[in-house]
């Protein structure tokens, strides 16, 4: 049986599904020629056989998932659940008949319910496993291409990045009410977070023997981009620091239950925020205004992006804005005087 579908470009594909062979799939500039193409390969089996890898031979999509989280060396912990919405679409159908109508369809279906980054999200995992799929040495004779990466799959704006920067004011506010938390650490992990720019997650990570009180830092053996990193520690943490160290090799945030745990901290959190009165946050918006702080002080997005350990100074780029005072004077005083 041949499905002809009129391409967003003006072309024609035709897919030719025959009994015991994948799917064949082709494009033609007209439909005539796609039309000819099709009755070409329902009319000889022989040319049919040659073209359409036998299905016994591919693995299904629940089985390509599998190997695929399998190897999977990332610390996204979302592939999973990411990946189970696909399976739950495509399931045990053989990898190589998912087309770019179904993964369209998939996508569609998110966006109904989803922002167009979450949408991207799922869209980039389920291109990563059919990458996966087409590079193992198994199934790269099939000459599977990846559909995701077709024309006609639908693409989705981006939101608008969160960049929340606390004020003066507003940061004094917050670490006051953390002093009053019931759990004594709350304190010292915002003030780290402010002065440091670390996420959350590798703050909690901490153990006491990642920290050098001579040499006022901190190592995160494995931040997110899978690189180590130091945080400097200013003088205030460090003195923090002092009232609960310990000479062990356990969390610094343990939780109450487990030394090896890290604390939940939501609760608490949630409640200094309240006291403070400043507003919802989120923890990583002191990420922002660590790196605020340091821009509105004359620092430069290099800088900047060093401690904040990006990859590149132009995921620092969105702090640029702040520093157009600074840019302001460099411009005057090195051509101010041209007339």
């Amino acid at each position: 049986m041949a499905y002809l579908r009129k391409l967003a470009s003006g072309n024609y594909q035709v897919q030719v599904c025959l009994k015991g062979l994948k799917p064949t799939t082709r494009s033609f500039s007209t439909k005539t020629k796609a039309k000819a193409f099709a009755r070409e390969i329902e009319s000889n089996s022989e040319l049919a056989r040659k073209m359409g890898t036998p299905v016994s031979q591919v693995i299904t999509f629940s089985h390509l998932v599998e190997l695929y989280i399998t190897q999977y060396k990332g610390k996204d912990p979302n592939v999973t659940s990411r990946l189970n919405f696909w399976v739950g679409r495509f399931g045990d159908k053989p990898v190589t008949i998912i087309d770019e109508f179904m993964v369209d369809d998939g996508l569609i279906h998110l966006a109904k319910n989803c922002t167009g980054s979450t949408v991207n999200r799922y869209k980039s995992q389920l291109s990563a496993a059919f990458i996966f799929f087409i590079q193992h040495p198994d199934y790269k004779r099939l000459g599977f291409s990846n559909p995701v990466r077709k024309e006609s799959v639908s693409r989705f704006p981006e939101n608008p990045a969160k960049n929340r920067f606390l004020s003066d004011d507003e940061q004094q506010a917050l670490l006051s009410s953390c002093r009053e938390a019931a759990w004594g650490k709350l304190y010292l992990l915002v003030l780290l977070g402010l002065t440091t720019g670390a996420r959350k997650g590798e703050l909690m990570g901490l153990k006491w023997s990642d920290v050098d009180f001579e040499k006022r830092t901190a190592l995160v053996a494995v931040s997110k981009n899978g690189k180590p990193k130091f945080l400097p520690l200013t003088q205030p943490v460090i003195l923090e620091l002092i009232k609960f160290r310990e000479n062990t090799d356990f969390l610094i945030f343990c939780s109450t239950v487990s030394r090896t745990t890290p604390y939940d901290v939501r609760k608490l959190w949630l409640n200094a925020l309240k006291i403070s009165g400043i507003g919802h946050i989120r923890f990583h918006d002191l990420r922002h205004t660590a790196a605020s702080n340091l821009v509105r002080h004359g620092r430069t997005l290099f800088e900047v992006s060093t401690l904040l350990g990006h990859s590149s100074t132009s995921i620092t780029g969105r702090y640029a804005h702040l520093a157009i005072d600074d840019t302001l004077n460099m411009v005057d005083s090195v051509m101010g005087g041209l007339q």
